[in-house]
C-alpha cells in the first residue's frame, strides 16, 4: 500500500502527500505523517485506509482538518475486528466497507453502491467469518446459490426479515423468478473486483472469484433490443410528436436526441446551453463533465456529436436559444444517479403504455444507432468516436486524435429514420 512505511523499529507509519491546491486545509503542510502504533501489517493497512478516508473526505468537502485520530488497536473497534476462527483473517463485511470507501472519489456513486450490494449478498450467502476463509470452493458454492436466489428479493413482502440462504429456502415455497445466468455472472465479476482489491491491500492471499468461466447464453448485441422501423413509428406517432402536446420539453426532445445522437440518457439530461455551439461552421453537442452536476461513464464518453439535420429541421437550435436557464432541461433535477432519474421513469411508463416489453428502454435508441451505423458500413472507429466508446487499440486510444468534425457530421447523416 503506497501510504504505508515501516520504521527502523518495526512500527508502521501512515504518510500522505497533500496536493498543492489543498494544503491550506492541512495547515499548509505538504505531507501528513502519523505513527500507526502497530507492527502488524494487516492492522496497519486497515488503520491507514481509515486515515486516508478522513483526508480524502476533507479534500472533497473542502473542509479544514485540524487533527487525525489514530484508530485504536482494540479488536472491539469495527475497523480492526477479526475472525475468532482465524486471528489473521479480517471480517469480510468490514473489508467490503473499506473497499466501498476507497472508491468514493474514483467511481460513480451508483456504480459502487450496486457493486457493494451484490458483494454483500454473496458474503451473506457464504457466511464466512474471515476473508481468508473464502476460497475457490466457496466461490463455486456462491455461484450455485446465486442461481437459486430470488430476483428483487427486497421488493417482496413475503421475504421481509429474511436474508442469505433463508431467502432461497423460502423461495422453494413461493417459486418466484431467480437470478438469470447473466446476473449470476455479474455478481461473480463484482466479487472478483472486490477480492482483487483485497489482494492488493494484502487483506487476503487469493482472489477466489478470478477466472470463473460462464457459458455464453446470448450475443453481446442481444443484451438490449434495437428499435425496428415499426417500433419507431409507434414511439413517434403519439400526440407528443405529432401535435407537440406535452407537459415537459424533455418528453419531446429526449427521444429525438437519443435517436439522432445515440447518446446515453443522462448525457442528454445534463446538457447545458453552453454544450450546444458551432464548431467549424457545424452545430455540435459537447458531451462533457465540466459543469456542475455533470458526470461521465468513463473518459471515452467525452466527445463531440454533430447535430443531425433532422434535429435542426425540427427546431432544436431555436428551442435551445429560447431557454431562460443555463441547463437545457431545467425541470430535471439532480438526484443520486444524476439528472436522468425522472426522465428514465417517464420513458419507462411511456413505452410500457405503448406495449413495449422488457428489453426495450431508452438505451435501445443507442443500440438502434449502432445497428444503423453497422448496416451503413460505418467504420468501428467512427462509430466509437460518436458513441463514446474506447477503441481498445493503443494506436487510436493513446496516439490518435479526434476525427474531424466535418467527417463526423457526414457520418451522423447516415442515420435515416422515418419519424
Amino acid at each position: 500500500m503506497q501510504n504505508l512505511r515501516i520504521s527502523k523499529n518495526g512500527i508502521w507509519q501512515f504518510r500522505y502527500q497533500i496536493p498543492k491546491a489543498q494544503r491550506h486545509l492541512f495547515g499548509n503542510r505538504y505531507e501528513i505523517k502519523r505513527s500507526l502504533r502497530t507492527g502488524d501489517k494487516q492492522i496497519a493497512i486497515v488503520k491507514a485506509l481509515q486515515l486516508e478516508l478522513e483526508v480524502r473526505v476533507a479534500i472533497q468537502q473542502n473542509q479544514p482538518l485540524s487533527a487525525l485520530q489514530i484508530p485504536s488497536n482494540s479488536p472491539a473497534k469495527p475497523a480492526t475486528s477479526i475472525s475468532k476462527a482465524n486471528p489473521t483473517s479480517l471480517d469480510p463485511f468490514k473489508c467490503l466497507k473499506l473497499y466501498r470507501n476507497s472508491k468514493v472519489d474514483q467511481v460513480n456513486p451508483k456504480t459502487i453502491e450496486m457493486a457493494y450490494a451484490k458483494c454483500h449478498i454473496v458474503l451473506t450467502l457464504l457466511q464466512a467469518k474471515g476473508i481468508k476463509d473464502i476460497r475457490r470452493l466457496q466461490a463455486e458454492e456462491a455461484r450455485a446459490l446465486l442461481a437459486q436466489y430470488p430476483v428483487n428479493a427486497k421488493k417482496h413482502k413475503q421475504f421481509d426479515g429474511l436474508k442469505g440462504q433463508q431467502l432461497i429456502h423460502a423461495n422453494l415455497k413461493h417459486k418466484l423468478p431467480t437470478l438469470s445466468s447473466e446476473s449470476v455472472k455479474d455478481y461473480i465479476q463484482k466479487c472478483s473486483s472486490f477480492f482483487e482489491w483485497c489482494l492488493q491491500m494484502e487483506m487476503t492471499d487469493i482472489n477466489p472469484f478470478k477466472g470463473m468461466r460462464f457459458k455464453k447464453t446470448r450475443k453481446d448485441s442481444e443484451a438490449k433490443n434495437a428499435y425496428s422501423h415499426a417500433d419507431l413509428k409507434k414511439l413517434f406517432s403519439t400526440e407528443i410528436h405529432t401535435q407537440k402536446k406535452y407537459k415537459h420539453s424533455h418528453y419531446y426532445w429526449l427521444p429525438l436526441l437519443g435517436l439522432y445522437t445515440g447518446a446515453r440518457l443522462n448525457e442528454l439530461c445534463q446538457l447545458y446551453r453552453q454544450d450546444i455551439y458551432k464548431l467549424d461552421g457545424i452545430w455540435v453537442i459537447k458531451i462533457d463533465d465540466k459543469f456542475e452536476g455533470q458526470r461521465l461513464k468513463n473518459n471515452s464518453s467525452r466527445r463531440l456529436v454533430p447535430i443531425h439535420s433532422k434535429l435542426l429541421e425540427l427546431g432544436f437550435i431555436d428551442f435551445v436559444k429560447k431557454i431562460q436557464h443555463e441547463r437545457i432541461f431545467p425541470e430535471l433535477k439532480q438526484e443520486r444517479d444524476g439528472f436522468g432519474t425522472a426522465a428514465s421513469k417517464w420513458f419507462g411508463r411511456f413505452k410500457t403504455k405503448l406495449g413495449f416489453q422488457r428489453g426495450y428502454d431508452f438505451h435501445s435508441f443507442r443500440h438502434t444507432v449502432a445497428t444503423q451505423f453497422k448496416n451503413s458500413d460505418v467504420s468501428s472507429v467512427e462509430a466509437a468516436e460518436l458513441l463514446g466508446h474506447g477503441q481498445n487499440n493503443i494506436t487510436y486510444d493513446r496516439y490518435g486524435k479526434a476525427i474531424c468534425t466535418l467527417k463526423l457530421a457526414r457520418t451522423i447523416e447516415k442515420l435515416v429514420f422515418e419519424v
